[in-house]
């Protein structure tokens, strides 16, 4: 009897023990070593499943935890979801967990905050977003999050990308698709070591991919977009369909022709607009000369706002309400500029393309829905014009760096295509400056700069250029390389042209420019355009060096001093060469007047990883040879007479 009652204790106590035990995951001491090199964060475990319901449905669940090593990685500990009228989220559940591995905190649904996803230059927007701040500052901790997406249409599908960002390791991540039985869909793989594992049943097809034990991926100067060599796996549906849209994604003429049904019959101007444009280019001499009237036309009537409501966020309003309201977003505006070239008779087409001045190209063998903006194609005889709609101050045919080099999608029924976009070669992408110096024999002066921003570098000045005046003075003080100066006047002359210019004279009181030692007034040759930035060097470069546009700058400078100041010895020409760039210095003496000549010319290009070092050394002999000085000697300064 006593020892069954001995017994009956042991299970009890042994049920009870089971039943307050404390999870113990995630431990920080279970985390291999060299996962925590050069990282902040760690995901721990992240688990994607996506399931296919039927041709209109599909369901995403995700469980992810992730370890914060340092103050650097708190924002990785951040949820933050979007969702809007095509997709739920719900079914959101979190947890805090301590370095020893013992959970902490529970999110509460009131820790959940759902808000609009509103951007600063959106007008409507439908996004939502739920967004949890865990609140834990005690580092390390780990944070487990778990959610579950429902879509209403295979428009969204997922792309699996482990990396998060920089400087996150990542222990193990894992992504599932699974399709009824037979169901097509398209995946593009990317720098994987294991690719898919493929298996069925008698309802369902699996895909499953995993990539274990990845170190933190440092970010390197100058490197290549990280998608060139971070795992992915980009998936698509063959079709889709979009509030009543039926798309054919398996092409990118399909995907052109569903986009072209979005903006069909929207071309509605009402008649007396169309009188006003005809009006408008009756006395014009050649299409160009119509297009630019039209475009300047729009620019003067229209204003750009963001609207992301429903379909409408892909879906252009018609052109008789942006020319009511007098605003659209970048397809309303694309939309209404290639109806008014409609009434002219000359040829447009929508064009969609991946915008930003460093956003990498979309993938040519893999259609799919890279687009995040809007702007006009002109075939011209000689030429193709593009038309960026959403910018009041830009020439008729000037992009920028925002579209330029890249593959787009031009919108044509029946005929849509990928084509590349304008390129700014050297000689459209340079900036000349000449400045006219007078020093005295303090090394006081007064000086005129004359710089001419050409092409990708006019729109350095352009913002400059319609800043009120108080601005206007901070950001050129802020942005010359002097050491005391006061600035007297600026003044700008733009030329509108296709490859467009902005020529910026500024007048400035010098004090101090050269420094007085002895006999001897030394200054620095280049006046105001030394290069100063050199990326740090990087042991055992895993990237390519990438540079994306080139550049060339031409500079001038011309000294005058007085008749009694001799200068001491004229520095010797420099010449730097590299597969990355030239560079020349060199300096002439013509009476009083000492003439310094400077060009700096980088190279676009893409270059293997052992050229890195190569690159510094250009820009460290550069940095040198740009802070050469000169010395002017008098024998009166040595008595001071």
């Amino acid at each position: 009897m006593k020892k069954n009652i001995i017994l009956i204790i042991c299970i009890l106590s042994s049920t009870f023990s089971n039943l307050f035990a404390k999870d113990i995951l995630y431990k920080i001491s279970d985390l291999p070593k060299d996962l925590k090199e050069n990282a902040r964060s760690v995901v721990r475990s992240e688990e994607m499943v996506f399931e296919v319901n039927s041709e209109n449905s599909a369901t995403l669940k995700v469980k992810c935890a992730i370890t914060v090593l340092n103050k650097n990685g708190l924002e990785d500990a951040e949820f933050a979801e979007n969702y809007n009228k095509y997709s739920h989220i719900s079914d959101i559940k979190g947890r805090v967990f301590d370095e020893n591995g013992e959970q902490i905190k529970r999110i509460k649904s009131e820790d959940i905050i759902d808000h609009s996803a509103i951007s600063g230059y959106s007008l409507y927007e439908d996004r939502r977003v739920k967004y949890i701040d865990p609140k834990t500052r005690t580092i390390p901790f780990t944070v487990e999050y778990s959610y579950e997406i429902s879509y209403n249409s295979l428009y969204y599908f997922p792309a699996w990308v482990p990396y998060k960002d920089y400087n996150i390791a990542i222990e193990k991540s894992s992504f599932k698709v699974i399709t009824p039985k037979g169901f097509q869909f398209r995946y593009l793989e990317k720098n994987l070591t294991n690719k898919v594992k493929i298996s069925s049943d008698v309802k369902n097809d699996s895909y499953y991919w995993e990539v274990l034990n990845l170190k933190a991926l440092i970010k390197e100067p100058y490197s290549y977009y990280s998608r060139e060599y971070e795992p992915s796996v980009t998936t698509a549906a063959n079709s889709f369909e979009l509030d009543h849209y039926k798309c054919d994604l398996t092409s990118w003429q399909n995907f052109g022709n569903w986009c072209y049904s979005l903006e069909e019959n929207r071309n509605n101007l009402p008649e007396t607009t169309k009188k006003t444009i005809k009006q408008l280019i009756e006395n014009a001499n050649s299409d160009i000369d119509k297009i630019q009237k039209i475009y300047e036309y729009m620019q003067s009537k229209t204003r750009y706002v963001s609207i992301q409501i429903g379909i409408g966020g892909l879906q252009t309003i018609d052109a008789a309400t942006v020319d009511r309201l007098s605003y659209g977003d970048c397809k309303a505006l694309t939309n209404y500029m290639k109806s008014m070239l409609d009434v002219a008779g000359i040829k447009s087409y929508a064009t969609w393309v991946n915008a930003g001045n460093n956003e990498p190209n979309i993938i040519k063998e893999f259609p799919y829905v890279y687009f995040n903006h809007a702007f006009l194609c002109i075939p011209l005889k000689n030429d193709t014009l593009w038309l960026e709609c959403t910018n009041q101050r830009l020439p008729c045919g000037y992009t920028g760096d925002f579209t330029d080099d890249r593959d787009v999608l031009i919108i044509d029924k029946n005929a849509s295509k990928l084509v590349h976009t304008r390129i700014y070669g050297i000689n459209e992408n340079q900036k000349t400056c000449t400045s006219q110096v007078k020093l005295d024999a303090t090394g006081n002066g007064n000086a005129t700069i004359t710089t001419n921003y050409r092409g990708l570098t006019y729109e350095e000045a352009l913002a400059t250029m319609h800043s009120n005046d108080v601005d206007k003075k901070r950001i050129i003080s802020n942005r010359l390389d002097l050491p005391s100066f006061e600035l007297q006047s600026s003044a700008f002359k733009e030329n509108k042209a296709i490859i467009p210019s902005i020529e910026e004279t500024l007048k400035l009181n010098l004090n101090n420019y050269a420094t007085q030692q002895n006999s001897r007034l030394t200054f620095t040759l280049n006046f105001i355009n030394r290069f100063r930035y050199i990326p740090e060097r990087v042991r055992n470069r895993k990237t390519d060096v990438f540079i994306k546009r080139p550049s060339l700058e031409v500079d001038t400078v011309i000294y005058e001093f007085p008749d009694n100041l001799k200068v001491e010895r004229i520095p010797l020409p420099v010449k730097v060469e590299s597969q990355l760039g030239a560079y020349n210095a060199r300096s002439e003496l013509k009476g009083t007047q000492l003439m310094y000549i400077r060009t700096l010319q980088i190279n676009k290009g893409k270059y293997p990883p052992t050229a890195y070092s190569d690159f510094i050394d250009f820009f460290e002999k550069v940095n040198t040879a740009d802070g050469i000085q000169c010395s002017l000697i008098s024998p009166k300064l040595i008595t001071g007479t």
